[in-house]
C-alpha cells in the first residue's frame, strides 16, 4: 500500500469527521488510493487520546476486494510488530462498512527525501548521521523479522521493499521504518500476484531476481545497496536499463567502494561487502548481526547520536518549512488544543449520524504562504501591509481611531455610520486587491486558459512546467484544460510538475481515469513504483473496460524488468482493443522474449494486418532470424528502415542478420549506425564487441572495447567482460 501522509498537506478546516472514535479536524494528503487525515481518539469518558494520523481509502475504492485486501495486509503485519523504530498501528477498523487505520502521527521526511536535498547542494548526508538511520532503520526491521502472530506463530516476514523512501527520519531524530504494503508473511499475502517482481529493483537481492524463495537475508541486502550508496555517492548496481541493472545484481558485479573513495574504513567497506554476497548463506544472517557489526565499526565510523540526527533534520527543514507549517496548522485546527478556537464537539453519541465533513476550501492567503518560496512570500506580506495602511486611512477617514491617531472631532451619527461602511466597503476591496495582487505576481492568480496561452509561448521547458503546474490550482480549471496542461508536460518529459499537476487534478475530479494515469505515468518515471501501481489499481477500478491502465500497468512492467507481467499486461490490452498495433507489437516483442516465436510470430503478423507499422516489421525480422529465416528477415527489416531511416532497433537486428549469412564487413557497419543511434543503450556496441572476439580481430577488438569504455565509464568493465573471446 502506496504510503499517503507526508507526501502533501492539504488543509480541510472546518466541521470535524467522525470515523469511529477519532475525531478528523484536517486532512494532510491525498494519494491515488487512500486519504490521510490528523485525528484525535475522543470516548465518551477519559480524556483526549494522542494526535494520530487516520488513513481511509477512497470511496470509490473500498468496494474493490483486492485493494481492501492490500489496505488491511500492510496494518494487520504492522500491527504484529511492536519496536520504537517501526511505525505503530493503533488501530485497524471499520466505520460504516469501510476500513480505516489509526497511526502513529510522524513528522519529519524520509531518508531518500534528507539525500536529495543534500544532493541538491552537492553533498551526501553527513556518515554519522546516516550510519545512525541506518542502524535503527535495522533495529526496527529485525524486530519484525522477529514478530509472531497473535497465536506465538512466527510470521517470517521480508519486507522486500527495504529502500530509502521507507525509512522515516523524524524531527526529534527518531528512525521509523514504514510502508509494509509489499510485505511477505507466512499466514498473509501482501494481495500481489505471485512470480512478479517486487520493490525497487535497485535494492532487489539476486535471489528476488532469480523468482527463488527470500527470507529476511534479501533484506540485508536492500541494507547493504543502502550503505553502499551512502559510502560511494552512487548505487553498486547500474546501468543503461532496468534490464542490464538487473543482470548484474544477479551476476554480482560491483566495484568496491575504496575504487570511489580510498579513503574510507576498511572495516565499512569490508562489511558492506558482506551484506551485498550474491549468495544469501555467504551475508549477514539478521539483522542483528549488521547492526552489531556497523556498531562495532568505532571511531573510523562513528554513528551520530539522536540529537545530531535531529539538528541535521532542523537544519534542512526548519520551522518555516512549508510542510512543517501546514502540518503545525492541521493540529492548531483541533479544538482539544489549549488556546485554540475551534468547534468544541463531544464524541458521537453510539448509532448516532455523522456529519460529513464541510467542504470549506482553505482561505487564499493560507494556500499562497504554504506553497510560496521566500521571494513569494515577502510579495504576500508587502500586499498584506498595504491593505492594513488602507484599512487604517480608510478607518481614519470615517472618523475611527486609527492604531495611533488623536481624537477626531465628533460628526452626525448618520453621517458616521455611512462613512463607516464606505470606509469597511474600500478596506475589503484593497484588502481583496492586494492579496490578489501578490497571487498574481506568483501566477497563483492566472486564469488557466491565460496559463496554458503562456506555457505554448513559453522560452523553455522549465518555463512551461512552471506555468503548467499551477493550472489545477486555478479557480476556472475544468477536465479539459487539465487534459491539455497533461499533454504538454508529458510531451516535454516534465514529470515532477506532471506529478503535481495530477495531485491537484484528482482534487477536481477523483472519479476520472485520466489524473490517476497521468499520476501513475509521472510515478513511474520518478521511480515511484509502489505509488504508480496504486495509481494503475485506482483507474482499473473506476473503468475496468478502459485499456489504458492496463497499457501504464504494461509499462510500469517494462520497467521493473518484470517480463511476465509486461506480457500478461500487453496482451490484456490487446485484448481489450482488437488491431491495435503498438498493443500488438508490444505483445509481440514480449512473447519473442519469453521464446514463444510461432505466438510471437502470429502477434506481430496481425499487427501488420493493417497500416505497415515499422516496429512490428523489425520485431517480425528479428522473430524470423531466429526462427532461421534469413532472406525473410531481411526484407522485413529493410522495409521497416525504408518507412523508418532512424529505428534504431531495426539497424541492431539487421546487423545480426548480416553476420550469420556471413557478411562480417556488412555487419560491422551497421552495428555501427544502430550504435549512433542508440543513444544510452549499450546493445549495439556489445554485439559489435563479441563480433568482433568471436572474429578473433585483435585490433578490432580493442577498438570496440575502447568504444564501450568511453561511452559506458561506469558500466564498461562488466559490457567488456561479455565480449571476452
Amino acid at each position: 500500500m502506496a504510503r499517503c501522509y507526508g507526501e502533501r498537506v492539504v488543509e480541510t478546516p472546518g466541521t470535524p469527521l467522525w470515523v469511529g472514535p477519532y475525531r478528523l479536524t484536517a486532512r494532510i494528503a491525498t494519494g491515488g488510493m487512500a486519504e490521510v487525515y490528523v485525528g484525535r481518539l475522543v470516548e465518551a469518558s477519559g480524556p483526549p487520546g494522542p494526535m494520530v494520523a487516520v488513513k481511509r481509502l477512497l470511496p470509490h475504492l473500498a468496494k474493490d476486494s483486492a485493494i481492501v485486501r492490500m489496505f488491511l495486509n500492510e496494518a494487520r503485519i504492522t500491527a504484529q510488530i511492536d519496536h520504537p523504530n517501526v511505525v505503530r498501528i493503533h488501530e485497524l477498523g471499520h466505520h460504516e462498512g469501510e476500513p480505516y487505520i489509526a497511526m502513529e502521527l510522524l513528522e519529519g521526511r524520509t531518508f531518500a527525501q534528507l539525500r536529495e536535498l543534500a544532493a541538491e547542494d552537492g553533498k551526501r548526508v553527513p556518515l554519522p548521521v546516516a550510519l545512525r538511520i541506518l542502524v535503527e532503520a535495522c533495529r526496527g526491521l529485525g524486530a519484525a523479522h522477529e514478530a509472531k502472530d497473535d497465536d506465538g506463530q512466527p510470521l517470517s516476514l521480508v519486507h522486500r521493499d527495504f529502500t530509502p523512501d521507507n525509512i522515516h527520519v523524524g524531527l526529534a531524530g527518531d528512525v521509523k521504518v514504514i510502508d509494509f504494503g509489499i510485505a511477505k508473511t507466512t499466514p498473509w499475502s501482501a494481495g500481489t500476484e505471485p512470480g512478479t517482481l517486487k520493490g525497487k529493483y535497485f535494492y532487489m537481492s539476486p535471489e528476488m531476481i532469480h523468482a527463488r524463495p527470500v527470507d529476511r537475508r534479501a533484506d540485508v541486502f536492500a541494507a547493504g545497496v543502502m550503505l553502499y550508496e551512502q559510502m560511494c555517492g552512487r548505487r553498486p548496481f547500474t546501468g543503461s536499463s532496468v534490464d542490464e541493472v538487473v543482470m548484474k545484481i544477479a551476476d554480482g558485479s560491483l566495484a568496491p567502494p575504496s575504487r570511489f573513495d580510498p579513503s574510507l574504513p576498511k572495516a565499512l567497506e569490508v562489511l558492506c561487502l558482506k551484506a551485498l554476497m550474491q549468495r544469501p548463506e555467504a551475508r549477514f544472517q539478521s539483522m542483528t548481526e549488521l547492526v552489531a557489526a556497523l556498531e562495532a565499526v568505532g571511531d573510523e565510523a562513528r554513528l551520530a547520536s539522536a540529537g545530531e540526527v535531529a539538528a541535521y533534520v532542523g537544519r534542512l527543514f526548519p520551522p518555516t518549512d512549508a510542510r512543517r507549517a501546514a502540518l503545525r496548522r492541521a493540529r492548531e485546527l483541533d479544538p482539544s488544543v489549549p488556546g485554540v478556537t475551534g468547534p468544541a464537539l463531544a464524541a458521537p453519541e453510539p448509532g448516532a449520524a455523522v456529519a460529513p465533513p464541510l467542504a470549506t476550501p482553505p482561505r487564499a492567503e493560507q494556500a499562497a504562504d504554504v506553497d510560496a518560496g521566500p521571494e513569494e512570500r515577502a510579495q504576500l506580506e508587502a500586499a498584506k501591509a498595504q491593505a492594513r495602511r488602507a484599512l487604517t486611512l480608510a478607518a481614519a477617514s470615517a472618523g475611527a481611531p486609527g492604531p495611533a491617531s488623536a481624537p477626531r472631532p465628533s460628526v452626525a451619527p448618520a453621517s458616521a455610520a455611512r462613512k463607516r461602511a464606505l470606509a469597511a466597503v474600500a478596506a475589503g476591496a484593497l484588502l481583496v486587491g492586494g492579496l490578489g495582487a501578490a497571487l498574481l505576481l506568483r501566477g497563483g492568480g492566472l486564469p488557466a486558459p491565460e496559463r496554458l496561452a503562456r506555457a505554448t509561448r513559453a522560452a523553455s521547458p522549465e518555463e512551461r512546467a512552471r506555468l503548467l503546474e499551477g493550472v489545477a490550482r486555478a479557480r476556472d480549471a475544468n477536465d479539459e484544460l487539465l487534459e491539455r496542461a497533461a499533454a504538454l508536460l508529458v510531451a516535454d518529459a516534465q514529470w515532477t510538475a506532471a506529478d503535481s499537476l495530477a495531485d491537484g487534478w484528482l482534487e477536481v475530479s477523483p472519479r476520472r481515469v485520466e489524473p490517476h494515469l497521468l499520476k501513475a505515468r509521472a510515478s513511474m518515471r520518478l521511480r515511484k513504483g509502489k505509488r504508480a501501481e496504486a495509481e494503475v489499481a485506482a483507474a482499473r477500478a473506476l473503468s475496468p473496460d478502459d485499456p489504458r491502465p492496463d497499457a501504464a500497468l504494461a509499462e510500469l512492467r517494462e520497467l521493473q524488468g518484470d517480463a511476465a507481467g509486461a506480457l500478461d499486461a500487453w496482451t490484456k490490452v490487446a485484448a481489450k482493443t482488437p488491431g491495435d498495433a503498438h498493443a500488438l507489437t508490444r505483445q509481440g516483442y514480449w512473447l519473442s522474449q519469453a521464446g514463444r516465436l510461432d505466438d510471437a510470430a502470429a502477434a506481430l503478423t496481425k499487427a501488420l494486418a493493417g497500416r505497415f507499422d515499422a516496429e512490428a516489421a523489425a520485431e517480425l525480422g528479428f522473430v524470423r532470424f531466429r526462427q532461421q529465416r534469413p532472406d525473410e528477415a531481411l526484407k522485413l527489416l529493410a522495409r521497416a528502415l525504408e518507412v523508418r531511416p532512424g529505428l534504431m532497433v531495426a539497424h541492431y537486428y539487421r546487423g545480426a542478420v548480416l553476420y550469420q549469412k556471413g557478411d562480417v564487413k556488412a555487419a560491422r557497419a551497421t552495428y555501427l549506425e544502430a550504435d549512433g543511434l542508440s543513444g544510452a543503450d549499450p546493445r549495439p556496441l556489445l554485439a559489435l564487441c563479441e563480433l568482433e572476439a568471436h572474429e578473433g580481430s585483435p585490433t578490432g577488438l580493442d577498438e570496440a572495447r575502447r568504444r564501450l569504455r568511453a561511452r559506458f565509464p561506469a558500466e564498461a568493465e562488466s559490457l567488456v567482460k561479455r565480449c571476452a573471446p
